[in-house]
């Protein structure tokens, strides 16, 4: 049993009407289900039609997820952080000011190639990992508000979960296109900007970098072209109200002044001193994706971090030249549903991961594990919640959200 929480006000970069059109959108597309053949092969590039064509026909429904308990009361909101404390890593920052600025969001090449390539995700506030294209491997986005980074890679096209998770924390997203169904959604339904590389910069020498000529890895990002391209647009807006993207997405982001509105959602729970209701120790944790992407956290208790392996190898970072390491380790269940929204050249199918609503959850830290349940909605960041519904604080720093099907995929010691 899923629960959607989806309210028709409208709170910063939110558009009620656009986003009922979306959530009525994806109820459509969740018909559908895994299909039994096997994973359809990585793509080699994402088409591009002047025209996107959406259509949807019911096949097998797919697995439930590990079943989860029904619903209970809301719980209250996180506590607000004082206004220099970065809401999704609890650490100081130096200017506060910069806690006004909606998130970027930035969609990060996952497989083999990409992985050998990753650049600046040890700067990101969050990441997430999740399923992507006919269950045959996974893709990363990273999410970053309280520092910037210069570079960001490689980047890749977006798919659904982008949708989802971008509206939840009201933030602006940037990847490098997407096919058409998911591009038609992010272009003209919802309410947060979305920079396009294939559409916005397809020089990629305005608002993105291109190293090199290899597709899976040449496409780099960063802070601070991205939030370039959102400057532009306010100003190309401010300067022709009338445009449709104007009307449908930045007029609604903007004051009178011409500049965007402060962003302001809850943020997590933090505390130096980890929680007493720990379900136990867990110095590994190893999670199965498809695809040869499963991945593994090993505690390092000299560090007091959890590093990270996938594919069998250390993830390195090449930005420092180090396996990459993060101080919580968050490990959620979502329904995952196969769409008829074609991915790529091959005929890969999408997969709509349910975001909102809750599901099971683990939050390693420190060495421990904590049992529960995560919340969320368009409106409201995940919350992580332990027994009787007490927010498991984490531990001040970076956070990893690992999605998966069901509990079957995870295991930990």
């Amino acid at each position: 049993m899923e629960t959607r929480t989806h309210t028709l006000s409208r709170v910063g970069f939110r558009s009620s009407a656009l986003f009922v059109c979306l959530f009525a959108f994806s109820l459509f597309l969740s018909a559908c289900g895994p299909e039994a053949s096997a994973p359809t092969p990585t793509p080699t590039k994402t088409p591009v039609s002047a025209a996107a064509e959406i259509q949807v026909k019911a096949t097998a429904t797919p697995e439930p997820p590990t079943a989860t308990p029904e619903p209970t009361p809301e719980p209250p909101t996180p506590t607000p952080q004082p206004g220099n404390i970065a809401p999704f890593t609890g650490l100081p920052v130096e200017d506060p000011a910069r806690l006004e600025l909606h998130p970027i969001f930035i969609c990060i090449n996952n497989d083999a190639a990409g992985r050998s390539a990753h650049f600046g995700l040890n700067s990101a506030d969050l990441v997430y990992e999740y399923i992507v294209d006919g269950f045959s491997l996974t893709r990363i986005t990273a999410m970053y508000h309280s520092q910037d980074a210069a570079r960001v890679g490689p980047v890749r096209s977006a798919r659904f979960p982008n949708i989802w998770m971008t509206y939840m924390y009201d933030g602006a997203l940037a990847c490098s296109g997407s096919s058409d169904g998911i591009r038609y959604l992010l272009k003209n339904e919802v309410g947060f900007p979305y920079l396009d590389a294939d559409i916005d910069d397809p020089s990629n020498a305005v608002y993105y970098t291109s190293i090199g000529s290899d597709y899976r890895t040449r496409m780099q990002a960063s802070t601070a072209g991205v939030r370039r391209w959102l400057a532009d647009m306010a100003q190309r807006c401010t300067n022709n109200p009338q445009l449709l993207y104007c009307q449908k997405v930045i007029n609604n982001l903007l004051t009178p002044e011409g500049v965007y509105k402060t962003w302001d959602r809850p943020g997590f729970e933090f505390s130096e001193t980890p929680a007493d209701f720990s379900a136990g120790t867990a110095s590994t944790i190893r999670l199965t994706y498809p695809g040869g992407n499963s991945v593994e956290w090993r505690y390092d208790p000299s560090r007091n971090v959890y590093i990270r392996f996938q594919g069998g190898q250390p993830h390195i970072d090449d930005a420092i030249g180090q396996q990459m390491a993060t101080d919580n380790v968050i490990v959620i269940t979502a329904a995952h549903e196969l769409t008829n929204i074609v991915e790529d050249s091959l005929g890969t199918k999408g997969v709509d991961v349910k975001l909102y609503g809750f599901g099971d959850l683990r939050v390693f830290r420190d060495g421990r594990v904590y049992e529960g349940t995560w919340r969320a909605s368009d409106q409201i960041p995940p919350r992580w919640l332990g027994p009787g519904d007490q927010p498991i604080p984490l531990k001040p720093g970076q956070s990893w959200v690992q999605v998966i099907q069901d509990t079957s995929r995870m295991s930990y010691e």
